[in-house]
């Protein structure tokens, strides 16, 4: 049993943080694998990447369900954006897989640490510049647009099977960015696709030869993780501004990657 390996007062420590961090990244359109993955190196210490991974895209699934099914009542889903987002990412998500069943651990920290700095850079900058907010009127999606957004929801699904991430870190900014979507919507149709390339990650770990599968854990957190990220996400709807929304989610990025750093700095 997992939970002999990874210790009841750890196991408890790991639901506390990640019953946290539901509530929070059910409004950003990201799943939490950025902050689940560091949590668990940290505290689950006999277990690999490539068990944390399977837990991590657990967590990420209802975290990205719950935030998509309040986001959709709320009319700030792109159903038909998302759907075409995901089936690019199918593709990304399989790869994934591949990559970390078949890379060292510490390559996979050191990607994951350097991607998220990246992306919460970008973030700031654009905040500081003051760039406005996109409006929610449809636009004209030209070629060069579907290029870009096929290009990156394949990286999106790659994150999510390499990383047992939501792949909203990279989503988010590419339907702000790239299809001109307003922040809300954006987050919404991040977590719909999320929601689709999770369990699609989950089953390649599934069915590869030599990874371990730690049901009892999932089953015992996964539950918590989905109450939390119902409740979370629909009192963000009503209480967070869109800009608060934005500076948590770059906060959140950095305070992911130095989870990341740390744990690379500490043990090998």
């Amino acid at each position: 049993m997992a939970f002999e390996a990874v210790g009841i007062e750890s196991l408890l420590a790991v639901s506390a943080f990640v019953a946290v961090v539901a509530f929070f990244y059910s409004n950003l359109g990201l799943g939490g694998g950025q902050l689940y993955v560091p949590i668990m190196v940290l505290f689950f210490v006999d277990l690999d990447m490539k068990e944390i991974v399977p837990l991590s895209l657990c967590f990420a699934f209802v975290t990205m369900f719950a935030s998509a099914y309040n986001h959709r009542r709320k009319g700030l889903v792109d159903v038909r954006l998302g759907a075409n987002l995901a089936a690019g990412g199918l593709v990304g998500a399989f790869f994934g897989v591949m990559f970390t069943s078949t890379v060292d651990g510490y390559i996979i920290k050191i990607a994951f640490a350097a991607l998220l700095l990246i992306v919460a850079t970008k973030m700031m900058h654009d905040m500081h510049r003051g760039s406005k907010e996109p409006s929610d009127a449809t636009i004209s999606v030209g070629t060069k647009r579907k290029l870009m957004g096929l290009g990156v929801s394949v990286l999106t699904g790659f994150l999510v099977g390499s990383f047992g991430i939501g792949g909203g870190v990279v989503s988010v900014p590419l339907i702000i960015y790239v299809f001109r979507v307003e922040t809300r919507r954006a987050i919404g149709t991040s977590a719909m696709v999320g929601a689709v390339l999770t369990p699609a990650a989950f089953a390649g770990y599934a069915f590869q030869e030599g990874v371990a599968i730690h049901y009892d854990i999932a089953l015992a957190l996964t539950p918590l993780v989905l109450l939390f990220g119902l409740i979370g996400s629909a009192w963000g709807l009503q209480k967070l501004k869109t800009r608060l929304v934005r500076t948590i989610f770059t906060g959140g990025l950095y305070l992911a990657a130095s989870g990341m750093i740390y744990s690379l700095m500490s043990r090998r």
